[in-house]
C-alpha cells in the first residue's frame, strides 16, 4: 500500500496546520468559501456527536472494520524505523512549519477579525503547550508501528486502536449516493473524536503513567486541532487553485503558503532519498 516516505509523511503532516479534508467550492472566491470557521464546525459536529447522531454511520464502521483485510495496511506500518530517525525529521518538519507561521501571523492586522483572518490565526498560532506537543508526537508515533511492536502493552493497545482508525477514516473517504461530500468530513471529524474517546478509555487502566498522561494531554486540545486541520484546508484550497484571492490579504497568504510549500516538497524529497 505504501513505502517509507507515505508513513513518514503521515507521521510529519500528523500534526501540520494543513489539513487533508477540504470542505471549498471550487467556483467560490475565499471570501465566499469562509463562512464557517473550523472551530464554529468542530463545534457543530461535536454536539451531534455527544448527542449520538453519529451512531448508526459508527455501526457501519464497525461492520466493515469486522471484515476487513488488514494485510495492506499492517505491510505498510511492518517496516523498522527508527525512533532517532523519526524525530530528526519531524524536528525539521516543525522548524519549517514555525517559520511559516511566523510570517502568516506577520501578515495580519492585530484589528482584523474577519473570518479569513480568524482562519490563518487558527492555522500559524500555537495551540499546544511543549508538554502537550511531546504527548501528541508519541500518539502520532504509532502511525508507523504494526501490530504487537510497541515497547509494551499499553503501547500496543494503542496501536491496536490507531490501526482500526487508520481503516476507518480510509474507508469513510469513499463517497455514497445517501451521503453528501460534507456530511462524509463530518463523519471523519466524528471519527476522529471517537477515535480519542476510546484511548482515553482504555488508558485508564494503563500501567504505563507516560503514556496515560499523553493520552490525557492530547484529547485537551484534539477539537482545536480539528478545527485548525479544517482552516488549514480551506487556507490550502488558495494553493492548489480551488478558489481565487481577492483581497490583498488573501495574495499575501497565498504568496506565504506558495513559497513554503517547495520547501516542504524538498524536504519530503531528502527525506525519500536518505531512507532507501
Amino acid at each position: 500500500m505504501g513505502n517509507i516516505s507515505t508513513i513518514l509523511a503521515a507521521l510529519l503532516c500528523a500534526a501540520a496546520p494543513i489539513g487533508s479534508v477540504e470542505m471549498v467550492d471550487s467556483k467560490k472566491s475565499m471570501s465566499q468559501a469562509d463562512e464557517q470557521s473550523g472551530k464554529q464546525v468542530v463545534s457543530l459536529v461535536r454536539k451531534a456527536y455527544q448527542n449520538g447522531d453519529y451512531n448508526q454511520f459508527f455501526k457501519e464502521m464497525d461492520g466493515a472494520f469486522s471484515h476487513a483485510d488488514l494485510d495492506g495496511f499492517i505491510q505498510m506500518r511492518a517496516q523498522d524505523i527508527p525512533l532517532e530517525f523519526q524525530l530528526k525529521w519531524e524536528q525539521r518538519f516543525t522548524d519549517l512549519q514555525e517559520l511559516k507561521n511566523k510570517d502568516l501571523l506577520d501578515a495580519l492586522s492585530s484589528k482584523d477579525r474577519s473570518v479569513f483572518a480568524e482562519k490563518v490565526r487558527s492555522i500559524a498560532s500555537n495551540i499546544s503547550t511543549p508538554e502537550q506537543q511531546k504527548a501528541i508526537s508519541k500518539l502520532n508515533s504509532f502511525i508507523t508501528m504494526a501490530p504487537n511492536t510497541g515497547a509494551n502493552e499499553d503501547e500496543n493497545t494503542l496501536i491496536k486502536i490507531d490501526l482500526e482508525y487508520e481503516y476507518k477514516l480510509y474507508q469513510s473517504q469513499f463517497p455514497t449516493s445517501d451521503t453528501s461530500t460534507q456530511q462524509r468530513h463530518y463523519q471523519q471529524i466524528a471519527l476522529r473524536m471517537q477515535k480519542m474517546d476510546k484511548m482515553l478509555e482504555a488508558s485508564k487502566s494503563f500501567k504505563d503513567q507516560f503514556l496515560k498522561r499523553a493520552v490525557l494531554l492530547a484529547s485537551k486540545n484534539l477539537d482545536s486541532r480539528l478545527a485548525r486541520n479544517l482552516d488549514g484546508a480551506d487556507l490550502n484550497a488558495l494553493v492548489k487553485g480551488k478558489v481565487k484571492p481577492t483581497t490583498e490579504l488573501e495574495e499575501k497568504v497565498y504568496s506565504i503558503i506558495s513559497s513554503y510549500q517547495g520547501q516542504f516538497n524538498d524536504l519530503m524529497k531528502n527525506l525519500n532519498s536518505v531512507y532507501r
